[in-house]
């Protein structure tokens, strides 16, 4: 397979091309001081079709910095299932001027595939996402975990 170049930063801007479906989350970290919601994912940048129904996923460890976050709701019950976090959407909805006028703030719901009908609801007003290493091709949506220890 030929090598390609692809994209490893991402902003607002980029929102309409992207998409988080299946992007494993391994941890949630907020930082008070800078009002910003900060997940460690899984960014599957191709799913790759192979024989028949298979597929592999190319994937790098990344971190999604949601900007001027307000209002978070985290609304995940892991009863009876794994400790994994899995996204199905991020919705974003409701703009509006900040209160100073200067920024656009909106509505952003991360709704969660596993466990299933979880959901990360927040204001903010944009985000950044870095992946932190060259993308790899893997069999799963999610890097293994001996794998990502080394990330």
């Amino acid at each position: 397979m030929a090598k390609t170049a692809v994209k490893t930063k991402y902003s607002a801007r980029d929102f309409k091309n992207i998409t988080w479906h299946d992007n494993f989350i391994h941890s949630i970290r907020l930082d008070a001081e800078k009002f910003a919601l900060e997940l460690d994912i899984d960014f599957i940048h191709d799913w790759i079709a192979g024989d028949s129904e298979n597929y592999s996923f190319l994937i790098s460890p990344a971190t999604l910095t949601f900007q001027n976050v307000s209002n978070l709701k985290i609304d995940i019950d892991w009863n009876g299932c794994s400790l994994e976090m899995a996204i199905e959407t991020v919705e974003r909805t409701n703009p509006r001027k900040t209160a100073n006028g200067k920024l656009t703030e909106y509505d952003w719901v991360i709704a969660l595939n596993w466990p299933e009908g979880g959901a990360i609801s927040f204001a903010a007003t944009g985000f950044t996402q870095q992946s932190r290493k060259e993308p790899a091709v893997f069999d799963e949506q999610k890097i293994p975990a001996r794998k990502r220890t080394a990330a």
